[in-house]
């Protein structure tokens, strides 16, 4: 705030440069709260199943971190107002049921009257290393929304925090995981830690992987008797409300050597759905070529991973996935998944 004048004093004889009574050498010693740049918020979304992907992203192959001018937001910046703004900035719903986290690794996110800087030099929120995180009911869209073009690429990020994992079906035995990395041991998985829906706990962790691996979600009737054990040595399970805390090098899962273990796994029959092996199915006739590159493993495991100018075959029906318009389609491996369908381009 601009410094106000005391009452009764009186100005220097020295005539004013800016037509406002002030003159030169006290423009420039008096404080001045003008920006020399665009100021901007970073964010995180996540529902409590885990992370998912800004439609403001900030770069071109890691969308799940997103940007948005400061100016957007209106004031006053309290967490109330910051949430309800994220939310119609990136068509979610129930800004009220929403949580807003000062960073990834918070216990427990801010209360609805706090208030947040967004024009400090630093601070929650403020830079890409320093995100805020949206805790939201659902990642649906309220409206159809496209995302930015030609974004800068991400350098490859060699600092990453990895849990790992196994999964043993409720028919017995470790099942393959959905994010193996080791062809000798195709049953050990990872996932980032990044991508885990704060506050960190056991029962945060559960979810992602079942999310991942395609499994019953929190609210099915058989979730509960999916376990997690801090080992595959241990006796008994993590309860829920554990807290888990992945900053440093030693949590549970943080060596591939000791993975967690998921026990009592029970695929979720909507999600876990393999195209046949015997060949592509009848109806995807439509040669088509990909135009983008993305892996969307672990981010959105029901889309398919895709490489611009892979070929792919889809039925041609236009289909929706969370309000995002694309295509069904299956590529030379046959896999099958959503492709949005700014990312292919049919023949």
């Amino acid at each position: 705030m601009s410094t106000l004048p005391r009452h009764g004093h009186t100005s220097s004889s020295t005539p004013s440069l800016d037509g406002k009574g002030g003159t030169d050498s006290a423009a420039k010693v008096g404080k001045s709260t003008k920006r020399t740049g665009p100021g901007y918020v970073y964010y995180r979304l996540y529902t409590k199943l885990g992370a998912f992907e800004s439609i403001h992203a900030l770069y071109n192959n890691d969308r799940l971190i997103g940007r948005i001018p400061s100016k957007s937001f209106a004031p006053p910046h309290s967490v109330a107002s910051i949430k309800w703004s994220l939310c119609k900035l990136e068509g979610l719903s129930d800004p009220d049921k929403a949580l807003l986290f000062i960073s990834h690794s918070s216990p427990a996110p801010k209360e609805d009257s706090a208030r947040l800087s967004l024009y400090a030099s630093s601070g929650p929120g403020l830079s890409e290393q320093d995100p805020i995180v949206l805790v939201v009911e659902s990642e649906k869209r309220t409206k159809e929304v496209s995302q930015a073009e030609k974004l800068p690429e991400r350098s490859a990020d060699t600092d990453i925090n990895y849990v790992y994992y196994r999964v043993y079906s409720s028919e017995g035995g470790d099942k393959k995981a959905k994010t193996s990395f080791d062809e000798s041991d195709i049953s050990l998985g990872r996932i980032n830690t990044l991508y885990i829906a704060p506050p960190h706990t056991a029962g945060s962790l559960k979810a992602y992987i079942a999310k991942v691996e395609g499994l019953v979600t929190p609210g099915h009737a058989l979730y509960k008797d999916m376990e997690l054990f801090q080992d595959v040595t241990s006796d008994a399970a993590m309860s829920d409300t554990d807290v888990i805390s992945f900053q440093g090098d030693t949590y549970p899962g943080s060596d591939e050597g000791d993975p967690v273990a998921l026990v009592n796994a029970t695929a979720d029959p909507v999600v876990d759905q393999k195209p046949a092996s015997d060949g592509p199915d009848s109806r995807f006739t439509k040669r088509a070529r990909l135009t983008y590159t993305y892996n969307y493993e672990i981010a959105q495991p029901t889309w398919l991973s895709i490489t611009e100018g892979e070929i792919v075959h889809t039925d041609g029906v236009i289909v929706v996935d969370r309000s995002w318009r694309g295509y069904m389609a299956i590529n030379s491996k046959g896999q099958k998944g959503f492709v949005y369908e700014g990312y292919i381009a049919i023949d």
